[in-house]
């Protein structure tokens, strides 16, 4: 019977993801598709499909991919904290940091590093939440408005920010992430709200559509060139 729910459980935080990160993907095979042969791609702190996804285009394209990140665990390539580490001269063409942004210590930090290790007209290829539940407690410190992100990649040539859902789906996105918080009641009411979310999607398109904003967003979408 456990097992059974578990596997029932599983499925619903499928569904949630599904609609948590609507835009991130096709946002990310785009840019992905862009890297070309004998490229050398550092990937910081991204793993899971953002991983997957990226491992499956290097073998496709013949780029080179370096994993980065502060969790020994996770078994990178290079070990260390991106606000401050020093990465010896090596440069990269692409950087990716996906999802990763809101939960470094010092951000601007990070992207002062990032600018350091990226080539001449090099790319950071860039996710980060904007309204989103806390999440990967308790190491979630930060969420970046659009202008945010100005201000933090004002030193490069040039900068594109896209929303990635519109305001109704944001809305949608905080009811279907209660699955993920830690009380009870959360996770035995996060199901309904789920399946209500996934029946109200051809209304929330509607009306999106009618009242078209960049009020409200769950996160921002961003490519950035040195």
């Amino acid at each position: 019977m456990k097992k059974l729910l578990k596997s029932i459980y599983l499925i619903f935080i499928k569904m949630s993801k599904k609609l948590s990160r609507k835009g991130i993907y096709p946002f990310l095979n785009k840019e992905f598709s862009d890297f070309k042969k004998d490229m050398n791609i550092l990937n910081i702190g991204a793993g899971g499909q953002v991983g997957e996804l990226l491992k499956e285009y290097s073998i496709k394209n013949g780029f080179k991919v370096t994993t980065f990140d502060i969790s020994e665990e996770r078994n990178p390539d290079i070990l260390g904290d991106i606000c401050s580490h020093d990465f010896e001269g090596l440069k990269f063409n692409y950087i990716v940091i996906s999802e990763v942004l809101e939960h470094l210590h010092s951000p601007h930090l990070a992207i002062d590093t990032i600018w350091n290790i990226l080539e001449p007209d090099g790319r950071l290829v860039l996710t980060v939440p904007f309204i989103f539940p806390i999440h990967e407690r308790p190491y979630d410190y930060f969420r970046f408005t659009k202008y945010g992100l100005e201000f933090l990649l004002n030193k490069f040539s040039f900068v594109q920010i896209e929303e990635r859902n519109s305001w109704t789906e944001t809305i949608n996105v905080l009811m279907v992430r209660l699955i993920m918080d830690k009380k009870i009641v959360s996770k035995l009411f996060a199901p309904f709200f789920i399946l209500f979310a996934y029946m109200q999607l051809p209304f929330i398109y509607l009306v999106s559509a009618i009242i078209n904003t960049d009020f409200i967003t769950t996160g921002y979408l961003v490519v950035a060139k040195k």
